[in-house]
């Protein structure tokens, strides 16, 4: 049975770069033994081991100075501490997977409705909640890039307000479904909620990235035929397909809030 091995051999066996086993050995987390004739290294079981316990901790992602600091103290509290931090990470990225699995749905779905042109329909607003809000596009993006999170920032939306009358838009909200503050623990005690109830719902595909009055014509038309009363403010969310720059395929869901329930 052979006792020695070169690192060109462990490093297949384990599946690593002979780069990453000079790595560890120059970290002081591997220790060969050298051929004292030509200074090759020499691996032993006892290294192939030291290796398995570096490879199962880089697979935790547990730093290099973190390895190097439990195999030197051997303090299993240490470890226990790791452990937690990274349990609490990895829960972290759980939910936020499972929330931008939800944001792809989203974002599927709009594609269908552009696709299929299934026009305008009625829906209830999710429950939403208010992080800021202001009149200049500039500063409200400025203050969702500086303010959130990389998490938040992709999981919140960007909706615009305009007046029905004039066409003009009004303010900018920086918001955040109710269910994915929950998911990640955000607290919304500070937060403005944003309850628009039933709306007259569609998606448009915005000249210029900005809202026209012929965007909307569809939707006043879908209430007056059905008798409904409706706000005077339409919530507009935009959606870039593909990039914020790309102007030809900016689209946008509008929400216009229906005041009256008992339309025919």
């Amino acid at each position: 049975m052979k006792q020695t091995y070169t690192i060109g051999e462990i490093a297949t066996m384990l599946r690593i770069g002979v780069d990453a086993i000079r790595f560890y050995e120059k970290k002081g987390l591997v220790h060969p033994k050298k051929d004292e004739k030509n200074n090759y290294r020499i691996f032993s079981m006892y290294n192939i081991l030291e290796l398995l316990d570096v490879i199962y901790y880089r697979e935790l992602d547990i730093s290099i100075a973190d390895i190097v600091s439990i195999l030197q103290t051997g303090k299993k509290e240490n470890m226990r501490e790791l452990l937690e931090e990274k349990r609490k990470k990895a829960q972290q990225r759980i939910r936020f997977e499972r929330q931008l699995i939800k944001k792809i749905e989203y974002i599927e779905g709009a594609y269908e409705i552009i696709e299929s042109c299934q026009g305008v329909k009625i829906k209830e607003f999710p429950k939403t909640w208010i992080f800021t809000h202001g009149s200049e596009k500039e500063e409200i993006m400025k203050s969702q890039i500086v303010d959130l999170t990389k998490d938040q920032f992709v999981m919140s939306h960007l909706y615009s307000t305009y007046n029905m009358q004039s066409g003009n838009m009004q303010n900018l909200y920086i918001t955040m479904e109710q269910s994915i503050m929950k998911e990640f623990g955000i607290s919304w005690e500070k937060c403005t909620p944003l309850n628009l109830g039933l709306c007259i719902y569609t998606v448009v595909q915005l000249s210029d990235m900005t809202l026209q009055k012929k965007d909307i014509k569809k939707i006043l038309d879908f209430a007056k035929q059905r008798h409904m009363v409706c706000d005077d403010i339409v919530y507009v969310h935009e959606i870039p397909l593909t990039a914020y720059t790309d102007e030809t395929n900016y689209f946008a869901e509008i929400y216009l809030p229906i005041k009256n329930q008992d339309f025919s």
